[in-house]
């Protein structure tokens, strides 16, 4: 079926200004990406980004709507998917939905934990972050210099980006290393995901929203004492949600939960030692001055800080993550994002 140039680009407006507006998940401006389908509720009252592999419709992350309509939202896409004969599994869903999930006859299963940190309250005083501080002033002291790119990189930037990408990928080679590209971005996606984060950054808010930031793509390039780029983070808008503010005037609302997530995190082999923390610490502080209220650094795949997993869930995990060689490098990432 085909559509007129005129509707194709309303939709497009349409999920724009709904992940703008109601982009609280850390994955919901992944789920815009072009290789992802889109459906749109009746009303375009929501979103939900989706793949199809097979018979079976994986979603990334919940469904991007109003708090309200979030039940009504995900009904009507299961709907649209039984008639089509397809199966449905939302991937790395937030647990304030399980109850409506369950209500809707789907089951849950546990896929992992995501570190997430408060950049107004993070500091580097205590014992509890000392490994990080120790290796941050370590790469100080190297002199290590960071530069930063809101929006898109610059061309001489992109370049630097694929010299260090290269290297990394090359050394992970043997450790079964690849791009991801569905909950994680491709290096070669990078600017068009940085003019797709300029666009909604530019869509304008609402009369009744008192807090109107709207983040960018942040890319930050580290580079040695001589001058030799060395290692690179990016992190992606998180756009949070309207919600009514009690204290504001009016009743007007504010952006709850807005802020950035990690991206891409790479490193030649011979960057010096600290590097990677010292790029995350002066970006979440970087966030904290522009009054982000979340950072994410991923979800870590089986984690289970909490014992939240069954006995059943738990072997199966780590039978899955031995098969695929995952086990060591799940094991390092935690272990990285934990401290």
């Amino acid at each position: 079926m085909f559509y007129p140039k005129e509707q194709i680009a309303e939709a497009c407006d349409t999920k724009a200004e709904l992940t703008r507006y109601y982009g609280g998940h850390t994955l919901a401006f992944f789920g815009l990406a072009q290789q992802n389908l889109h459906f749109l509720a009746p009303g375009e009252e929501g979103l939900v980004n989706y793949r199809l592999e097979g018979n079976v419709a994986v979603v990334l992350g919940d469904p991007v709507c109003a708090p309200e309509a979030f039940e009504r939202v995900t009904r009507s896409f299961l709907d649209f998917c039984t008639l089509r004969n397809w199966r449905v599994a939302f991937y790395q869903t937030y647990s304030d939905h399980l109850a409506t999930y369950r209500a809707l006859k789907l089951r849950a299963f546990k896929i992992g934990e995501e570190a997430i940190i408060n950049p107004q309250t993070f500091t580097l005083n205590g014992s509890a972050i000392a490994n990080v501080r120790i290796s941050a002033r370590r790469a100080e002291r190297d002199n290590v210099v960071i530069h930063w790119h809101e929006g898109v990189p610059s061309a001489e930037g992109m370049h630097q980006l694929e010299q260090i990408s290269d290297a990394w990928l090359e050394h992970k080679a043997g450790q079964h290393a690849s791009e991801m590209g569905f909950s994680m971005g491709r290096l070669n996606e990078l600017p068009d995901a940085a003019k797709q984060g300029d666009m909604l950054a530019d869509i304008p808010s609402p009369s009744n929203i008192a807090h109107r930031v709207a983040p960018r793509v942040v890319t930050a390039i580290a580079s040695t004492s001589a001058g030799k780029p060395c290692a690179f983070v990016t992190f992606l808008p998180v756009y949070g949600s309207l919600a009514p503010n009690a204290t504001a005037p009016g009743n007007q609302s504010e952006m709850c939960g807005w802020g950035w997530t990690l991206d891409l995190m790479r490193r030649v082999p011979d960057a010096p030692p600290g590097v990677i923390e010292l790029l995350l610490v002066r970006a979440i502080e970087r966030f904290r001055s522009s009054g982000a209220q979340i950072v994410s650094l991923g979800m870590v795949a089986m984690a289970d800080t909490k014992q939240e997993m069954t006995l059943s869930q738990g072997q199966l995990a780590s039978f899955v993550t031995d098969r695929l060689h995952l086990l060591e490098s799940r094991r390092s990432l935690f272990n990285f994002k934990q401290k």
